[in-house]
């Protein structure tokens, strides 16, 4: 259980004109002038965050001196939802903005850095790319296409497993999967098998349009930016410098900060793995955003690793 210090406060609050907002802020005894940071849902999870990973974090960083606040949409855990005819993205767009402003009215705060895992990586990457207050984000997991590169790790990796040529030899597995779906769309209508899921077509050049769109208004805005990507969503990406190779133009200016856990999950279900990840948040805030009366230390482009399941890289 995580326990309070003597050197944090938490609280309960709501933000918002219809205090639609429900939050928690976690504040350091003693102000700093260091960026505050807002957490965003994960898809439908609560705002604590898988195993809680996002209650640690959020005492950690309050103890590090960073105001915290982590909050939940409106639907979502303890907000409630809202009528209209807004979209799910402009509600959520309102709602971060909502959070700034309090922040901005209320602490004074308008040094800003998002943070999401997966669903709440996007909508941090996409809020960064309208608000200047945002100066950056850290990104777990976001959504990117996939390259010829990923396809060739793709196809390596099965080529190397010993199940994928006993389910060739026997008749199973996806590639049979894909095989009979061809077959059964020329002569019926398409069936739906076991284990199949939609996913969006990331790859389209609309969807590649839009996410260089963001990624660029971010960097146009001068945010920092900190992506972490784990194996577990292999099917979407599987190597370090994906993002670079996927959206080519976006220039991140040297203010992209790369990591990939290879032997991670997404949800960073053990507890080695959360730890690993606290590290490399908090390690980031302190190189890229000192206290304004400290004068920052440029720490070159390549940091090197000795541990074999992580690979990191500046751009």
């Amino acid at each position: 259980m995580d326990e309070l210090t003597a050197q944090i406060t938490e609280r309960a609050i709501k933000i918002g004109g219809g205090e639609q907002v429900a939050a928690i802020l976690a504040r350091p005894v003693e102000d700093t002038s260091l960026p505050a940071i807002v957490i965003l849902n994960t898809g439908v999870a609560h705002r604590v965050g898988h195993h809680r990973k996002f209650v640690t974090l959020s005492r950690r960083l309050a103890n590090n001196g960073h105001i915290v606040v982590r909050f939940d949409f409106p639907g979502l855990g303890d907000s409630p939802a809202m009528t209209g005819e807004d979209t799910l993205l402009d509600t959520n767009m309102a709602s971060i903005r909502d959070v700034l402003d309090w922040m901005d009215a209320t602490l004074g705060r308008r040094r800003i850095v998002l943070l999401g895992l997966c669903s709440g990586a996007d909508q941090s990457i996409i809020y960064a790319s309208r608000d200047p207050r945002v100066n950056g984000a850290i990104l777990l997991d976001p959504s990117i296409p996939r390259t010829r590169r990923y396809y060739v790790n793709d196809l390596y990796k099965r080529l190397m497993r010993r199940s994928f040529w006993t389910n060739i030899l026997s008749g199973r597995g996806r590639v049979w999967n894909k095989v009979r779906r061809i077959l059964h769309r020329q002569t019926g209508p398409q069936m739906t098998l076991p284990g199949q899921f939609s996913r969006p077509n990331l790859e389209h050049p609309e969807a590649i349009a839009f996410l260089e769109n963001v990624y660029q208004g971010a960097m146009d805005h001068h945010a920092e930016l900190l992506a972490v990507f784990t194996a577990g969503p292999h099917y979407q990406h599987n190597y370090r410098r994906q993002i670079i190779d996927a959206l080519p133009g976006v220039d991140f200016g040297g203010r992209l900060k790369l990591y990939f856990l290879k032997e991670c999950d997404h949800t960073f279900l053990r507890e080695a793995q959360r730890e690993r990840l606290y590290t490399i948040i908090a390690d980031w805030l302190a190189q890229r955003f000192p206290a304004l009366e400290e004068v920052r230390v440029d720490v070159g482009q390549t940091e090197e690793t000795g541990d074999p399941d992580m690979e990191i890289e500046e751009f």
